[in-house]
């Protein structure tokens, strides 16, 4: 099973790494971009994808979101945001993410929150 992680901050792409490698049944990918985040979506078909809302590109959070629904419909997407509010939240459940949580993560709310959205969605114990 893949979780596809798409976030620019490569540390925080690490500590989840390491975090769902050691902890979860997920083979975990990588990627910085939306370009590689698309071209992952489409060779790789992850089971879950954690997605970063304000990716420092042109193509944000919400448009490979929209993409993901047309290249990899069966992918559950739950949205990565720094900033928690309404409208966001909104908008990434009318393009069907499943969920979001917030940044910045600390273990505890990796291991609390993030653990238990992810285990929620994608089905793993």
């Amino acid at each position: 099973m893949k979780l596809l992680i798409v976030d620019d901050d490569v540390s925080l792409c690490e500590m989840l790494e390491e975090y769902f490698e050691k902890k979860s049944p997920y083979k975990t990918i990588i990627a910085h971009n939306s370009r590689d985040a698309l071209q992952l979506l489409e060779t790789e078909q992850p089971e879950g994808m954690l997605l970063d809302v304000n990716l420092k590109s042109r193509i944000n959070g919400f448009d490979i979101l929209a993409r993901a629904r047309q290249i990899s419909p069966a992918t559950k997407v739950i949205m990565v945001t720094g900033v928690n509010d309404f409208q966001s939240i909104e908008k990434a459940q009318e393009l069907g993410a499943v969920d979001y949580v917030t940044k910045p993560f600390t273990v505890d709310y990796l291991e609390g929150t993030v653990a238990t959205k992810i285990a929620t969605h994608l089905a793993y114990a």
